[in-house]
């Protein structure tokens, strides 16, 4: 099985909203249990609970995407700063440069469209832009074109790469968090739905005592016993 796959069916929070349920009234009950399974211990509640604390302590899913959102708009503010930057300094091209192609060429008009929807490309042709600027930037400012646009071109590139690289990093990461996060939910999963299952049996006389520890169902549940045990 993948390291991502989840052994349960419900609803992340509904598993730890049970687990704190039945790691507080597990003590009460902890007789019945070990009388009818010696493997328990009094202190599986406090098992349960030290669990769920490691659980809490990690980044929720809903976390991981907040913060992979922010590194995406990083990028995206960064691109978008690029692309103005080189629509800027490409009408002072075209004014220096009236009639001279290769010269318009030398600040990537021919490539632009193959670079400006990839972050990788695009931090490539921004530092070869900075320094064709950089080269004749006597024939842009002669031309009306700020001397402090062409001075931060290097600058933004630069923007840009690390805005990609850390983006990049965090990808890398959310893998990892996210793995070890399903881990210790699984462990979690597999540590409560036993007393599910042995509650089934002992308190099948006494369906308040029995409902404390019935595990809630999936929502693909037929509502069977089994569903009840195995879900």
């Amino acid at each position: 099985m993948p390291l991502n796959d989840r052994l349960f069916k419900i609803p992340e929070a509904t598993l730890l909203q049970y687990a704190r349920v039945v790691s507080e009234v597990y003590p009460e009950d902890s007789d019945a249990f070990i009388t009818f399974d010696s493997t328990y211990t009094p202190e599986y509640g406090t098992e349960i609970k030290d669990l769920l604390a490691v659980v809490t302590a990690q980044k929720s899913d809903q976390v991981i995407i907040d913060e992979m959102a922010e590194h995406t708009q990083l990028v995206l503010d960064a691109m978008a700063d690029c692309n103005h930057s080189y629509k800027t300094i490409s009408y002072f091209v075209r004014k220096a440069f009236k009639d001279n192609s290769a010269i318009q060429n030398q600040f990537g008009f021919n490539d632009i469209q193959k670079v400006r929807d990839s972050q990788d490309k695009m931090v490539r042709f921004m530092e070869e832009h900075a320094n064709t600027a950089e080269s004749y930037q006597t024939n842009l400012v002669s031309a009306g074109c700020s001397q402090d646009l062409i001075n931060e071109l290097m600058s933004k590139a630069e923007r840009l790469k690390n805005a990609d690289i850390a983006q990049e990093r965090f990808k890398n990461k959310r893998i990892l968090i996210t793995q070890e996060r399903t881990q210790k939910l699984n462990e979690l999963y597999l540590l409560v739905k036993p007393l599910s299952q042995v509650a089934q049996i002992i308190f099948s006389d006494n369906p308040a005592r029995m409902a404390k520890y019935t595990l809630p169902k999936p929502k693909s549940s037929h509502n069977t016993v089994d569903d009840l045990i195995e879900s």
